[in-house]
């Protein structure tokens, strides 16, 4: 079967295509007479106008003319013409991405030539789409203020979009489930380790510079079958061409510490002064030229720009905002110098340094009047060190992580129109990615010391960097075949990705230990009471051990498999009405894997095998994924003053490989592991010769972790309805209100097989189950760690209402403002690249194999987005633009939780676990910590709760998974340009300024532009007010510490994100 479907899939692309996610424009309409009688046989010729370009055909019996695969952009000069007529010409429109512009003309009219910029500012939309989209044009993005450069700056721009650090949910989906493609080439990590969904997001570097970008498209609700592969959002961009001009571009941007805010009045301790950050620089350098080889014919552009950024790290130990101690670090990184010999690197002088390359070349060919021709070739190297800290954490210097990432992209699109009925459209496209990491200084254990009071102090060699390397080559073939006939529009389409994966990944290769606070009756001698976390690293007794190895000889071992996507679809777009479009159609997609995991007859003959029906060495079958759609969109007036769009449909979405890829790397025949310890008792002896580090029962038995998929597993899927209406208002301002639901069809579950039943519950008021402890009576299979199951679940869903308003004005103004609230909740969120890391990662009451539906990390809320932008050229030689972007939105979602091994079965050392909020001091119990007694630790905890209202509220009650939130926050982004224009023969060449101001309120005020826990990344956020400190003798009441309240603020202010940033650029722009 999966011979004949890709032939099948090779056999469909012989035959024109068009590709899935969008590249090019159209213009489409009705030509009539004055009286009212369609005008069969009218030529429609559209011209763009920078390269010569010509598009052309007829209308047809019903009066109907489409213009596809155009350039998006402009100036397009249109000209309607038919025998005997006066021709109708329309100057300067300009067509967005994939929103086809309609155009209805009608003879027998006094004027002839329209200036459409006069009519596409009065009027209503002109555009298609049936649900929710957002194009970005070259002018907004030239318009935003940014200083990453980078494609999130202006996805934000879509209303439904929740932007973090690098990261871009839309829809209150997964980050992860959004496909971004570039001229239709995959631009996605299909693999799936970089959190921000792109290539080159874990190296820091952006997969395109934005000099190279002509347009861009965010979909929500797309209704057309061509658009796949997400259940978030479709973001598309392309590239610029040349023209007939030769234009060109040198550019330089520059920040440092100057232009830095210092710190936030509020994280400021009394007595401290407000400081800049440490030295750093972030320089972009770049060049862009575009022009013609034969003029009207074969146009060439290129792009290449170079970055270079060093970048402190947040919060200093012992500085305002950081609640570690210098003391503590200090003795920390003694105490690894002299008992263990390791230089574990600064804790001081802390930065991020990344540098980049990126080319774009593009040639297009004009090979006649029906056949156009591109080819696209992008490269992008980038290298990162990272280093990690935060209010509560702190990553040595030596446990930084260096990545080194490279990617090649080639792309070839040819555009056809076989008669006046008949177009297509091919697109075929090949992405190399080479992915590796690598460590400072020496190779040594990764140590996790857990302090109850102040953070976790982190040094080593980071657990997932010693051997990881990834390998990945995809290519791309889009077909499609257009047939106009009469009303109707007709598809028939195939899209089809192949892949193959080198994945060489071996978790804890170095050995990874955990240090905790002794529990009570593990006594240090000294001082009297139970041995700390650094007291404990000091005489080098862990709580938890965990080692990966290679089962085979060659310690680096990798997994290599090749899998397919298939797509097939048909649709029809009928003009059932010359002001009613209906668009149906059905897509099938089919995931196809090649290759099998190795086989592991331990694991395939025992009892959790056969009882779930599962093998190592079996992937899923092939399911025909179906997603019928359906969309409208009404003219109500035929003026295009009220639009009623809308439409329902099913969507299937890419999965990150990295998830699938556990079955190859975690069957138990690959690789081996061992883990110790159960996450409360200090008796793991630290092991600080990775060569000396123990093998589960000395390798002769395969351990370790292992995945296993159902043999049904399906791709993401969801249902998808939208309803919006689009209306002109009085005075020329345009009004949307938009609703899309969301259903889980078929969601990842991530589960435990390997967790024997719970032995009983905890006593007191606190009741939920409990494990056993003990390594061997808590597995089935006592030589594996976790055996997480992957299957789907079709519970969870997200809602979003959007309203917004927008208006351009002649003078040179561009408004617009859009609120959303988003809602959004699962089962589990899949936020992490492991898939054990999904499953015990997810807050629960009563552990990870038992989660409820709950709020999840991309939940928005409330969000405002608000633009403004004014330009205006003056005394023949000066242009000024002034642009402002605010963006408003409720806090991160967090839970509260009780750390520690609280139930018994801890993984790495805690669990997630929802704390129970007790309505009085008699359904909580404290332990002496430190100098806090038992009585002391209840009073500031019930203080803490009574200060809260989220908490007061959930008295006798377990907190909800991101039941609670940080606050609302406000943020204003500023861009100013000043533009001084030079003559030059007779084109105008401009030497431009420019300075980006992001969160500008903080420049004005030390106390505006407060930015929050969260905003860095998608995450489960936590706060953790007790940490669990062993039961009460014999019983199973547990016990507790108290933990650091932070002045009874459950949540933290971000240094970095909370300070004023601007950026400067020069750049002369020729023609």
């Amino acid at each position: 079967m999966k011979r004949s479907l890709l032939f099948f899939a090779l056999v469909m692309a012989s035959y024109g295509a068009v590709q899935a996610q969008v590249t090019t424009s159209s213009v489409t309409g009705i030509v009539k007479e004055a009286n009212g009688s369609v005008t069969s046989g009218a030529t429609i010729k559209a011209t763009h106008v920078p390269s010569g370009t010509v598009y052309s055909g007829s209308s047809n019996s019903v009066g109907r003319f489409n213009l596809p695969a155009m350039r998006v952009g402009g100036p397009y000069r249109i000209e309607v013409t038919y025998v005997g007529q006066n021709p109708i010409v329309y100057n300067d429109v300009y067509i967005q991405l994939g929103q086809p512009y309609v155009l209805n003309s009608t003879f027998g009219n006094n004027e002839t030539v329209l200036d459409e910029v006069a009519v596409t500012r009065t009027g209503g939309s002109k555009n298609l789409k049936t649900g929710a989209e957002t194009s970005i044009s070259r002018k907004q993005m030239e318009n935003l203020p940014t200083v990453s450069r980078s494609i999130e700056d202006f996805t934000r721009l879509t209303p439904q979009a929740d932007v973090k650090g690098g990261s871009v949910s839309i829809g209150g989906m997964n980050n992860r489930f959004n496909q971004f493609t570039i001229d239709g080439a995959v631009t996605n990590d299909v693999f799936g380790l970089n959190a921000n969904g792109l290539n080159g997001g874990g190296s820091g570097t952006s997969p395109i510079s934005l000099d190279a970008i002509e347009q861009m498209s965010v979909q929500v609700a797309p209704f057309d079958v061509r658009t796949s592969g997400f259940a978030g959002g479709g973001i598309s961009a392309v590239t610029k061409s040349g023209t007939n001009q030769f234009q060109g571009s040198v550019y330089h941007y520059f920040r440092n510490q100057d232009l830095t805010g210092k710190t936030p009045k509020s994280l400021v301790k009394d007595g401290d002064e407000r400081t800049k950050l440490a030295n750093f620089s972030e320089k972009t350098y770049g060049v862009r030229l575009g022009g013609p080889i034969i003029k009207d014919k074969l146009f060439f552009f290129v792009n290449y720009e170079h970055t270079k950024n060093n970048t402190p790290e947040n919060y200093p130990v012992g500085s305002s905002g950081s609640n570690l101690l210098e003391a503590d670090a200090k003795r920390i990184y003694d105490i690894a110098l002299s008992k263990y010999s390791y230089d574990a690197g600064s804790y001081t002088d802390l930065a991020d340094e990344n540098t980049s390359n990126k080319v774009m070349t593009r040639l297009d060919w004009n090979i006649n009047e029906k056949n156009k021709l591109s080819l696209r070739y992008n490269y992008v190297d980038g290298i990162d060190v990272g280093n990690t800290r935060t209010a509560s954490s702190l990553t040595f210097g030596n446990g930084a992580i260096l990545k080194d990432f490279k990617s090649n992209t080639l792309t070839l699109e040819l555009s056809s129109r076989i008669n006046n009925s008949l177009a297509n459209s091919f697109i075929a496209g090949y992405t190399r990615v080479r992915d590796s990491r690598s460590y400072k200084g020496q190779l040594f254990p990764y140590v996790r010391i857990n302090t109850t009071k102040t953070g976790t102090y982190y040094l080593g060699v980071d657990p997932y960097t010693n051997i990881n390397q990834l390998d990945q080559d995809v290519y791309t073939l889009s077909n499609n075949l257009t047939w106009y006939k009469g009303l109707h529009t007709l598809t028939f389409g195939t899209h089809n990705e192949f892949y193959k994966m080198y994945n060489a990944y071996t978790g804890n290769s170095n050995g990874s230990f955990i240090f905790n606070d002794s529990k009570v009756g593990d006594i240090n001698p000294v001082t009297g009471n139970p041995y700390t976390a650094i007291e404990n690293f000091e005489r080098g007794m862990a709580t938890n051990m965990d080692f990966g190895y290679s089962n085979t000889d060659d310690p680096r071992q990798g997994a290599k498999f090749n899998a397919v996507q298939l797509g097939f679809y048909v649709q029809d777009e009928y003009q059932m009405q010359d002001n009613l479009k209906i668009t149906a159609g059905l897509r099938v997609d089919i995931p196809i894997y090649l290759d099998k995991p190795m086989e592991n007859t331990d694991f395939n003959n025992s009892i959790l095998a056969k009882q779930y029906n599962v093998q190592t060495n079996r992937m899923p079958s092939a399911p025909l994924m179906f997603s019928p759609r359906i969309g409208f969109n009404w003219d109500v007036n035929r003026d295009r003053s009220t639009i009623v769009r809308g439409g329902m449909g099913i969507f299937t979405s890419r999965v990150p490989f990295v998830w699938a890829a556990g079955a190859f790397t975690q069957s138990g025949a690959l690789l081996g592991g061992n883990k110790l310890g159960n996450g409360t008792d200090a008796n793991v002896p630290f092991i600080s010769d990775v060569n000396k580090l123990p093998k589960y029962d000395g390798a002769v038995t395969p351990s370790g972790n292992i995945t296993v998929l159902d043999k049904n597993l399906k791709m993401p899927q969801i249902a998808r309805f939208s309803g919006g209406v689009d209306q002109v208002l009085p005075y020329g301002i345009k009004g949307t209100l938009e609703f899309i639901y969301s259903k889980n069809l078929s969601a990842f579950n991530f589960r435990d097989l390997n967790l024997e039943r719970p032995i009983g519950t905890l006593e007191g008021a606190d009741n939920r189950v409990v494990y056993d402890a003990n390594n061997n009576n808590r597995r089935v299979l006592d030589n594996y760690t976790e055996v997480i199951y992957v299957n789907n679940v079709n519970k969870g869903y997200s809602w979003s209402t959007t309203a917004s308003l927008s208006k351009s004005f002649l003078f040179g103004l561009d408004a617009s403002v859009a609120y959303t609230y988003t809602a959004a909740k699962d089962l589990i969120s899949g936020t992490s690249s492991q898939n054990q890391s999904n499953w015990y990662r997810v807050a629960s009451v009563n552990g990870s194999n038992n989660v409820t539906l709950a709020h999840n990390p991309f939940s928005t809320g409330s969000r405002v987005i608000g633009f403004l932008s004014f330009s205006k050229e003056y005394l023949k030689h000066l242009g000024t633009s002034i642009s402002l972007v605010y963006t408003g939105q409720s806090g991160a979602r967090f839970s509260y939780l009780a750390g520690g091994n609280l139930l018994g079965y801890a993984s790495a050392g805690n669990q997630y676990n929802l704390m129970y909020i007790p309505r009085n001091q008699s359904e909580i119990t404290f332990v002496q910590s430190g100098d806090q007694t038992p009585q002391q630790q209840w009073e500031a905890l019930n203080g803490f709760i009574e200060s809260n209202d989220y908490l007061k509220s959930r008295r006798g009650q377990y907190a909800e998974r991101n039941g609670a939130r940080s606050p609302f926050s406000h943020k204003f982004d500023l861009k100013i340009v000043q533009d001084l224009f030079t003559n030059i023969g007779n084109t105008k060449n401009k030497l431009q300024l420019s300075v980006d101001i992001m969160n500008v309120g903080n420049l004005l005020n030390g106390n505006w532009g407060k930015q929050y826990t969260g905003v860095g990344s998608f995450w489960d956020n936590s706060f953790v007010p007790v940490t669990f400190a062993g039961y009460e003798g014999t019983t199973k009441k547990p016990t507790y510490r108290l933990g650091n309240l932070n002045n009874n603020t459950p949540y933290y202010v971000q240094d970095i994100y909370s300070r004023w940033s601007a950026q400067v650029g020069i750049r002369y722009i020729f023609n």
